[in-house]
């Protein structure tokens, strides 16, 4: 028998596996390296023995981190192509597993058992899955009770697909922020090769904030920190540099929400 209410397709990235492990290769990109994994290292507080479940984990590269700061990392996606090359990248096989699956139905996979991790992390891939819920609920069943959950996006209070962009006002010499819209939750394609392949394309899924906040609550998962990331790039020399450097330090990238198993 069916579920009466069946989960969506899964929105993962099979089909764009290979042009994103291009991008990352064992280090990741600048952004990773520069403020991604030192900031998920910072909040996690990873040592030996730690165990960690990695939710949409793609070809590993924060789990490799991760395992090199001495945890032993598990890590899940919905892609075979990228469990795949998470598994050829592999650096640490006695502290790295990755397995095959859904990040909406962690509960049901075989191979994790309740309570059975200290803490989770999810790194730049919520914003590609919907419903929030089920992921939330699963993490919460196999995260130990007081186990962190670490959520790291692109920020959606600044970073709206199709509906923010960078603005520069003439008169006050100032780049800002345009916000178009913000409360309305929207599923947004994005093409991964602008100018040569149009017609590939992943999926996004912009929500408020308190989307986020509100759903993480009702799985049991109470968010007892946040942190918001800058960009890492300084803008090119010139005349607006001035002006460019200060919109780069005010409108964070990122958000990361930490939050408790309760």
């Amino acid at each position: 028998m069916k579920p009466s209410n069946p989960l969506p397709q899964p929105s993962d990235w099979d089909h764009v596996a290979d042009w994103y492990d291009h991008q990352l290769q064992d280090e990741g990109q600048t952004h990773h390296r520069k403020v991604i994994i030192p900031g998920v290292l910072k909040l996690l507080g990873c040592t030996a023995g730690q165990r960690v479940l990695d939710i949409a984990c793609g070809q590993g590269v924060v789990c490799r981190a991760i395992a090199e700061a001495g945890a032993n990392i598990v890590g899940v996606d919905a892609s075979e192509n990228l469990i795949a090359l998470a598994r050829r990248r592999c650096r640490y096989p006695d502290r790295e597993l990755y397995l095959r699956g859904d990040a909406r139905t962690l509960g049901e996979m075989p191979a994790l058992l309740p309570g059975s991790f200290d803490s989770a992390v999810c790194i730049l891939a919520i914003q590609n899955m919907t419903p929030l819920s089920p992921v939330w609920q699963g993490c919460r069943r196999l995260l130990k009770a007081g186990g962190h959950l670490l959520v790291v996006m692109v920020h959606p209070c600044f970073r709206v697909p199709r509906q923010s962009s960078w603005q520069w006002d003439q008169q006050d010499a100032a780049q800002y922020r345009r916000i178009d819209t913000y409360l309305t939750s929207e599923k947004v394609p994005i093409v991964m090769h602008p100018g040569k392949r149009p017609d590939v394309t992943t999926l996004t899924f912009h929500r408020p904030l308190q989307a986020y906040v509100n759903t993480l609550s009702s799985a049991g998962l109470l968010v007892d920190h946040m942190d918001e990331w800058i960009s890492h790039k300084s803008p090119p020399a010139g005349k607006r540099f001035t002006a460019l450097d200060r919109s780069r330090r005010e409108i964070p990238l990122f958000l990361a929400l930490r939050s408790r198993a309760v």
